[in-house]
């Protein structure tokens, strides 16, 4: 039997059969690549904002011994020869090759105080390392003096009489440490206390680019690290200063601490999710090998005591940690949209094939009649099904390649998965129809009890979708297999989402003929015949009606949540725009705002009100504590940003002169009056307790103070403005920074600027699209499912009106009984899909944590608004509704007569 010769005679089911097929193909192939892509694209761009310093892998040691000093640079190097070398091999494949890369190796001291300069001029309270970094002749520029040189011994020191036969090392300091320091070309610094040493300024430098990711481990040598002495008016500053290879002969560890540091560069690009948790697994493995190094061999106290002197420092393992906790909730939301998108996109299918094969029934069953074997008639069913969505399928698997992004093993057996699951539904139900020759049943008359091991299996799926859920529930999608080790996702939890809405369609199927048996029951009573026998046809579940429950619910559960999802996405982005911003717009500033700045603000278009706040740190009392003090008008903010989702605390009541009225953070609340030096110094009075902050303008909950925004005019001084909180709409940011004069010292920030942020990112981006994809082609699929579902049944069903009409059924009977039949499994399976979805993130719970999308806030609720969800399920049951009568109004165009020949 030839499989060519259906599809000639039934072109248009089997064109159907190829559209879907490519269809689904290409969707399933498609949506997770793009997935991935946005996967990898999130990630990079975590790794392009963090430090380069905690990405890559630095292997330290602190040197004690002489034994231990590494006289040349072809030490380091064959040192980091090693280290490569026993690297694991997730990791060697990351390490970055390309020139100019981060990786480099050191030798410094760490908090080398100067204890003097060779002459007159010292200044107290200045630190000053010695470090030799590799590659950094490359990268820096001497702009005055001479490059440092070799080491040398200098016999006497000017003005420290007691020193002697010291080495000295030539070095140099970056300009602007040069003059914050004062330590000019020429100076010689002494330093240490015990075995102090000579540091000698030859040059001052600058960086050839000083946002090179190379200072990233050494920012100390371009930047003055500045820190304020608790209970003194006084600020220690320290620099590292820069010294030639051949300083390696005399730095050593024995009389400071010296470290030596081998930096690994990690290419960032070479990063994916999918070799993030082995990633994680290799840092770990590296950082046990270099806790062991040189455990065969002990050559300090320090190893025969049990500690060893190398580490690694690096943070890439939290990095990717955090990373692939955010990653497990983008790919459950992805299993749940590709997984529904593949349930729907298979019943559609197999619908479809059941309509192919329902057309080839007639003759099928004439060539069983006549000696075919049952083989050979499975055999030519599901070769045409075969021949019309196999090459359909794999073409939609090679559009998929069109679309950018990583081809995972999802992209090759999907098409696959779906061609073969419509291959294998329509050859089983061409070997069940036809075992027996001519077994023609009345199944629009005699309803099927369902067999024992389908019932069971049935429930076996609605008991593990109910186990997936309380366990996604209770554990949430990842395990951590171990401390610090990278978490699993586990695809069961994963798919339970798919579970569920397969299970609840199992349990409309088995359950709606028992309400509608009660209808059926009061209709038998009425005298009107159509109701009857309508709700009959509905109450008997004929195998035709079961495969479109399957379908619709899935997809119109999975379409209501994307729009719960999406509704909840854009109201939680919003809060935290408007929780990053504090306003429409805000204008901060380190140093006092100038008047002609203010007012060339509150000028901009867009800008209605401009609201004047200070911020700043205080000391309280004499202590070293040290406060963040915000002055606002608490209820000028509150009407300022009442048309917001901001909750601004009351403003606290007034308090006797001279206390100022204040509200504290938890921390600070045991205290009923403090006094703070802030621009003067005032005394302050607890007026209540502030626990979250003041959004955009203060997040931290410690150590936080907000008083009046006249406190210091009430104090004695003057009113100060460090910020500005304006209203208003369409504020342009960039005109508001031409309003500041451009000074990068002022920080503008704008609710538009702040929403774009956080919608922009890619794995926010790729969820909100692929919903709306899959809620477009969802919806595309439900309307082919009941035309399809229709079209299957057809042919009983005009004979059946046929005959019915012949016993005097009008034409107008004969419609309403077709949508009676057809309407009430619709409804129902509308009803339950719409009450599903809504009910997706109850029954989910904190397992699918949306926070990630939506700046870090912590999704606790979701937006239930009614109005998408409902206008889906209405639209899907109009569709149904409109389908039965368009096939009833087809339907009476055929004559009665050429009805009745056929077949008879």
């Amino acid at each position: 039997m030839n499989p060519l010769l259906p599809l000639r005679v039934h072109r248009g089911a089997a064109a159907l059969l190829a559209l879907l097929a490519l269809s689904a193909a290409l969707l399933i192939a498609a949506l997770p690549r793009v997935a991935e892509a946005s996967y990898d694209s999130a990630l990079h761009g975590i790794l392009r904002d963090t430090s380069a310093n905690v990405t890559d892998l630095t292997v330290s040691r602190r040197t004690q011994m002489p034994q231990q000093m590494i006289k040349d640079e072809g030490g380091f190097r064959a040192m980091d020869r090693e280290w490569r070398r026993v690297l694991p091999s997730s990791l060697a494949t990351l390490m970055d090759t390309r020139p100019g890369n981060t990786s480099h190796y050191s030798a410094k001291t760490v908090g080398t105080p100067v204890a003097g300069r060779a002459g007159p001029g010292h200044i107290p309270l200045q630190f000053v390392d010695v470090a030799w970094l590799s590659g950094s002749e490359q990268r820096i520029r001497y702009v005055e003096g001479v490059p440092p040189g070799p080491p040398s011994i200098q016999a006497n020191v000017p003005g420290h009489p007691d020193l002697h036969d010291l080495d000295l090392f030539e070095v140099a300091l970056v300009k602007s440490a040069s003059e914050k320091m004062g330590i000019p070309v020429g100076t010689t610094l002494v330093l240490g206390n015990s075995r102090p040493m000579l540091a000698k300024v030859t040059a001052l430098f600058e960086p050839v680019n000083g946002a090179d990711r190379y200072w990233h481990h050494d920012l100390n040598a371009l930047k003055v690290s500045v820190r304020r002495i608790p209970g003194a008016d006084a600020e220690e500053h320290q620099i590292t200063a820069l010294t030639g290879p051949s300083s390696l002969s005399r730095l050593d560890g024995e009389s400071r601490d010296l470290r030596y540091n081998w930096i690994l560069a990690v290419d960032n690009q070479a990063l994916d999710a999918r070799n993030a948790g082995d990633t994680v697994t290799g840092v770990a493995d590296f950082r046990r090998t270099v806790g062991l190094a040189g455990a065969d061999k002990i050559t300090t106290w320090s190893q025969a005591s049990g500690f060893s002197p190398w580490d690694l420092d690096t943070g890439l393992d939290q990095v990717l940690l955090e990373y692939l906790r955010q990653l497990a909730t983008a790919q459950a939301l992805m299993y749940l949209i590709t997984g529904g998108l593949g349930v729907v996109a298979a019943g559609v299918l197999a619908l479809a094939a059941q309509l192919l094969t329902e057309r080839m029934r007639p003759a099928l069953a004439l060539a069983r009649a006549r000696g075919a074997s049952l083989a050979q008639v499975v055999r030519t069913a599901a070769g045409a099904v075969a021949l019309a969505c196999v090459p359909a399928a794999l073409a939609g698997y090679g559009l998929s390649y069109l679309v950018p992004g990583p081809v995972t093993p999802i992209v090759h057996l999907g098409p696959l998965a779906i061609a073969a699951v419509t291959v294998v539904f329509a050859a089983v139900r061409v070997a069940v129809a036809h075992v027996k020759p001519l077994n023609e049943r009345r199944t629009d008359v005699v309803a099927r009890r369902p067999s024992p091991r389908r019932v069971m299996l049935e429930m076996l799926v609605v008991v593990l979708a109910l186990a997936g859920a309380y366990l996604l529930r209770t554990r949430g999608l990842t395990t951590d297999v171990g401390s610090g080790a990278a978490p699993a996702g586990d695809p069961f939890l994963m798919l339970v989402p798919v579970a569920l809405t397969v299970a609840v369609a199992l349990i409309i199927l088995r359950c709606y003929p028992y309400p509608l048996r009660l209808v059926v029951w009061l209709a038998a009573r009425a005298r009107p015949a159509v109701p009857f026998v309508g709700m009959t046809l509905a109450a008997r579940a004929r195998a035709v009606t079961a495969l479109p429950v399957l379908i619709l619910l899935p997809a119109l559960a999975v379409s209501v949540y994307g729009a719960v999802v999406g509704g909840t996405l854009d109201a939680t982005q919003r809060l935290a725009a408007w929780q990053a911003t504090g306003a429409a717009a805000r204008v901060e500033s380190a140093a006092e705002l100038p008047p002609d700045v203010i007012e060339k603000v509150g000028k901009v278009p867009g800008v209605r009100t401009v609201l004047r706040a200070d911020k700043g740190t205080a000391q309280i009392g004499i202590s070293g504590k040290t406060a963040t003090v915000v002055a606002v008008d608490l209820d000028a903010y509150r009407r300022l940003v009442a048309a917001t989702p901001l909750d601004v605390p009351a403003a606290p009541a007034d308090a006797a002169p001279p206390g100022i009225p204040a509200l504290v953070s938890p921390d600070l609340a045991g205290m009923t009056g403090l006094e703070i030096g802030w621009h003067i110094r005032m005394k302050i009075v607890q007026r209540g307790v502030i626990t979250e902050g003041l959004p955009g303008i203060s997040f931290t909950t410690h150590s936080l103070i907000v008083v009046p925004y006249d406190a210091s005019k009430r104090a004695g001084a003057r009113d100060y403005t460090s910020m500005l909180l304006i209203g208003g709409e369409g504020i342009d940011g960039d005109r508001l920074r031409a309003a500041t004069g451009g000074i990068p010292s002022i920080h503008v920030a704008t609710f538009g600027e702040s929403l774009d942020k956080i919608t922009s990112t890619p794995l926010t981006s790729t969820i909100t699209v692929a919903f709306r994809v899959v809620t477009i082609a969802l919806a595309v699929y439900a309307l082919l499912t009941v035309i399809i579902a229709l079209v299957v049944g057809a042919a009983d069903r005009v004979r059946a009106l046929s005959f019915l009409r012949t016993l005097g059924l009008s034409e107008r009977q004969a419609a309403v009984l077709t949508v009676l039949e057809i309407t009430p499994l619709i409804v129902l399976t509308a009803c339950a899909g719409l009450a599903l979805g809504l009910a997706l993130p109850a029954a989910l719970g904190p397992g699918l944590d949306l926070g990630v999308y939506a700046g870090d806030i912590a999704v606790r609720t979701y937006e239930l608004s009614p109005g998408t969800p409902v206008l889906l399920a209405t639209g899907l049951t109009a569709v149904a509704v409109g389908g039965a009568f368009l096939h009833a109004a087809i339907g009476r165009r055929r004559s009665l007569g050429s009805i009745l020949r056929v077949g008879d």
